[in-house]
């Protein structure tokens, strides 16, 4: 995150900074982006850059989470819609976070995070994809609105796992979605959406038959 010198900043020059970080990271993920560009784009010297952002996935990963906003709270409101229940609480939401990634006007941006997503470097990124991401994995606000009775977990370790399991199925959506526009093919919103839907059926309910007994 920002470094406190950033805050202190006058609203105008925290601005250029954040719009010529846009416009960079509009134009190529974020293996390719470029210090150089951003801090001609923003007026500002290279040296200043590093007093305000220890690199440059800092300033990425704030940028994102900037773009993100609103649906941590929107999470919340659905939890609080579904008794608690974690899983219809995140179905509902990740079919929002779809629409959005693809129809907003920051699609390119999201198109370009999530072909350059690095498993490692942007754990924090894939977390936000299942909207209960919180810095330094500390329990969020509605943690206790979250009816741990439908849920077999037991521990802090295994909501981190889940919400992986979640991160994953919306971001091989989006996946999807941008694979497709890209390779020119028809693409169906409606049915990916569908296939979320199935992934958290069989996340839900298990993939297995249930078998019949004498």
């Amino acid at each position: 995150m920002p470094k406190e010198t950033f805050y202190n900043l006058s609203e105008e020059k925290r601005q250029r900074i954040i719009n010529s970080a846009e416009k960079e990271f509009f134009r190529v993920p974020l293996s390719k982006a470029s210090i150089a560009n951003i801090v001609t784009g923003a007026q500002i010297p290279r040296g200043s850059f590093y007093q305000y952002f220890d690199d440059l996935n800092d300033l990425y990963h704030y940028f994102f989470e900037k773009k993100f906003q609103g649906f941590h709270e929107n999470f919340k409101k659905e939890l609080e819609n579904h008794q608690g229940d974690l899983i219809e609480a995140w179905r509902q939401v990740a079919k929002k976070v779809l629409r959005r990634i693809v129809n907003s006007e920051n699609s390119i941006f999201f198109e370009n995070a999530i072909f350059g997503l690095n498993i490692q470097r942007d754990q924090n990124i894939i977390d936000s994809f299942a909207n209960f991401h919180h810095p330094e994995n500390k329990a969020p606000e509605y943690f206790d609105e979250i009816d741990f009775s439908f849920l077999k977990i037991k521990s802090k370790k295994d909501l981190i796992t889940l919400r992986h399991i979640m991160s994953g199925i919306i971001i091989q959506a989006a996946t999807a979605y941008f694979s497709k526009c890209d390779s020119g093919q028809k693409v169906d919103l409606e049915e990916i959406l569908e296939g979320i839907d199935k992934q958290i059926d069989w996340l839900k309910y298990g993939v297995y038959k249930e078998k019949e007994h004498d």
